[in-house]
């Protein structure tokens, strides 16, 4: 469809202020608050990424009732917004900088990110992490296609935003009351309408068997990898090592991020402030080098074959945004 065509490129054009440049820490929840929100208004879609196969999250929040921001044809998702300026009208939320998710109280944006997997006949959006004994989360489904499809939230799951000190910001939580050591016990409680609506003109017999799933987008690129056990022992030294690093970088961007905040609601000097971004931004691009080194010391393990699936995963066509994501679920 034709906002499909235009998706790619508008989905690059982030807010360029300092709010949406950092997410909130853990230790820092009590600073942040949320404030429930009219769920008709927001909708979370699966994207298509060009014609990889892939989808990612894009939230859409209708603020004003001058023009639909979106609209529905069964699961099928037209974001209108896409053609018109929508500035004042609609709200949309493509990346972390956006939306992160919140649970028990708690925002969980520096530990959890959120990502569209497919399994089997459905796409579920669920909440990562590459921290140890962290479960992972499952918030929604949507019926798969390579097209923007709604995705219906499980149920507990809401739209909330985020606030400050009584006021409202733009950022979006995909909230929980739940603990997130509750939900980590029953992180599969799905809505009550299924993903894919059953047609009543088909008249499927009880006794006919389902249908294998198909394996997730993970499974499917490991798959074709096929390491061998030495692959795999060398690639687990070269992960140690990657998580180590990442740890100790990690810490001082949280540090850094934190400060920045703190210098934003303050009294500090507008030099103080950039010098400080600065830090921050260098320290963002260390973990981007992490990242992008590890995956190279990893590609010199691989045979010429392997490497074609492994560049195919880091989708070096258009962006290295999952690398995280890949070194850590490569030995799983």
């Amino acid at each position: 469809m034709k906002a499909a065509l235009h998706f790619a490129a508008l989905s690059t054009l982030a807010l360029s202020t300092f709010g949406a440049t950092f997410t909130p820490q853990p230790a820092q929840a009590a600073l942040f608050g949320e404030r429930a929100v009219e769920q008709q208004n927001f909708i979370a879609v699966a994207a298509p990424v060009g014609n990889t196969g892939r989808h990612q999250l894009l939230v859409i929040e209708q603020q004003s009732n001058r023009r639909d921001c979106w609209a529905e044809n069964g699961s099928t998702v037209e974001p209108l917004l896409l053609n018109f300026d929508f500035t004042g009208i609609c709200g949309r939320f493509t990346d972390s900088n956006g939306y992160s998710i919140r649970t028990g109280g708690q925002d969980l944006g520096m530990q959890y990110r959120l990502q569209i997997v497919r399994q089997g006949d459905d796409l579920v959006l669920r909440g990562v992490t590459s921290r140890p004994n962290q479960p992972t989360l499952e918030l929604g489904r949507a019926p798969y296609s390579n097209d923007f499809v709604r995705i219906d939230l499980n149920d507990t799951w809401d739209f909330s935003k985020r606030t400050y000190q009584g006021r409202t910001l733009g950022h979006v939580y995909l909230s929980n009351q739940s603990e997130l050591s509750a939900l980590g016990n029953d992180s599969n409680t799905v809505a009550d309408r299924p993903s894919t609506p059953s047609n009543p003109s088909e008249d499927k017999k009880p006794s006919e068997p389902s249908q294998p799933s198909q394996p997730s987008q993970d499974q499917d690129w490991r798959d074709e990898i096929e390491l061998t056990n030495e692959q795999q022992r060398e690639i687990a030294q070269i992960r140690q090592s990657y998580l180590a690093e990442n740890g100790r970088l990690d810490s001082q961007l949280n540090q850094a991020r934190e400060e920045l905040q703190e210098m934003m609601i303050g009294d500090a000097s507008a030099r103080q402030v950039r010098r400080q971004r600065n830090q921050v931004e260098r320290l963002r691009r260390q973990v981007r080098d992490n990242e992008f080194s590890s995956m190279m010391d990893i590609r010199q393990v691989m045979s010429a074959e392997q490497r074609v699936a492994f560049a195919d995963a880091m989708e070096l066509d258009s962006q290295l945004a999952d690398a995280d994501h890949i070194i850590t679920m490569l030995l799983r």
